[in-house]
């Protein structure tokens, strides 16, 4: 018997049409940088392959993925776009990939935590308000005025902060020394930014001027951003995401190893000793305690114990636990293909239906991109006939 569906779309009513079947499995890498690199190299070379061979070979599958930690576009830093251009990347994922889309590596590195490159108008009038009211901090509320600028073209208005070349135009430079000392003016620049908008964002939260949401905006890594838009905000996140946490187990012992920044987020006092970062690891530990396993099941989240040397991470001393891991991360994979991917495509025993189904999508994603004018070919039909 034909489906109501399969006899509208015969009908030419595409109202109901399934999203569009694609043929690849597409992750995206979310990690931070440095203490996850010789993971990630192993991935790359042992366990890609792989997958993509299995993907292939009994599904016909493209496997894909996505690590943008091996670099965004120089225009993406200038501009402030890096967040908006890994959160973009997870939704392709999310969008086509028919199995899992999104796998989080995390040690004991919280990530970038960037100044925010847009802030509702409204929300951005109250801190500059505080930051004014302050007599001390005149000179960071004209800092403020002249890195941020209003664009009402967006609904609600927002402010948007700067490209840094619109006012340190070296940090373009073919010059490398040039480019080494705008880089270090925006850093001096960025830092007091950052801090003041912080400042004034706990200020509106204890006055509950602003939501919670907003005032972690201010406050949270890149990479829980992409946490969050992966896996905690996700109708299907334990069939289509995996977590793997890393961590050392004495590494709090060996802070002062020249290693030891790489691995784990450090402050240093005045007099050079280095100590933990207690409000990043407080963030880190809710990410990894807290909010991932309030989503994900056991079953999804692997978790590895390794012992700190001079070295960090390398594949010599740590070739068992890059073995496992390698093991853990393509199976896990391979078992969510294998559940997923036969309820995403279209069996093809109907080779008609498949047929008219594509045509349909194709027409559906034509149209959505059409603006018609009726209303000025209505207005040029009565002014020539009237």
């Amino acid at each position: 018997m034909i489906s109501s569906d399969y006899q509208d779309v015969l009908r030419g009513r595409y109202q109901h049409l399934p999203d569009v079947r694609s043929k690849v499995v597409r992750i995206f890498l979310s990690s931070t940088f440095s203490d996850t690199m010789v993971e990630r190299d192993s991935l790359i070379e042992n366990v890609f392959p792989k997958l993509k061979s299995y993907c292939r070979e009994k599904y016909g599958l493209e496997f894909q993925y996505a690590d943008m930690r091996w670099g965004i576009p120089t225009e993406s830093n200038n501009n402030h776009s890096e967040t908006e251009t890994c959160l973009k990347e997870i939704e392709l994922c999310q969008k086509y990939s028919v199995a899992t889309n999104f796998v989080v590596l995390l040690g004991h590195r919280y990530g970038c935590r960037p100044t925010p490159a847009t802030i509702r108008a409204s929300l951005f009038e109250q801190l500059y308000s505080i930051i004014c009211s302050d007599i001390n901090d005149k000179d960071d509320a004209q800092l403020l005025s002249q890195w941020y600028q209003l664009d009402t073209n967006c609904i609600p208005a927002v402010y948007i902060l700067r490209a840094i070349s619109s006012v340190l135009p070296k940090i373009l430079s073919l010059d490398t020394n040039e480019v080494k000392r705008a880089e270090k003016e925006w850093k001096k620049i960025n830092t007091r930014i950052r801090t003041r908008l912080r400042q004034a964002a706990t200020k509106c939260l204890e006055q509950q001027q602003i939501q919670e949401n907003e005032y972690d905006d201010f406050f949270v890594s890149v990479t829980e951003k992409e946490i969050i838009n992966g896996i905690l905000s996700v109708p299907n996140a334990n069939e289509r995401t995996l977590c793997f946490l890393r961590e050392f187990e004495d590494i709090h012992e060996h802070l002062s190893d020249n290693k030891a920044s790489k691995y784990i987020d450090l402050e240093y006092l005045n007099d050079g000793t280095p100590i933990i970062d207690n409000e990043v690891e407080k963030l880190l530990n809710r990410l990894k305690y807290t909010r991932i396993p309030n989503v994900l099941q056991s079953e999804n989240i692997y978790k590895y114990k390794i012992h700190w040397t001079s070295k960090g991470i390398n594949r010599d001393d740590h070739i068992q636990h890059i073995k496992q891991f390698n093991n853990d991360f393509y199976h896990a994979i391979q078992q969510q293909i294998d559940q997923c991917v036969q309820s995403r495509i279209m069996p093809v025993s109907d080779p008609l239906h498949h047929e008219i189904i594509e045509h349909a999508i194709q027409c559906k994603t034509y149209v959505a991109k059409f603006h018609g004018r009726t209303d000025i070919l209505n207005s040029a039909r009565y002014i020539m006939f009237s």
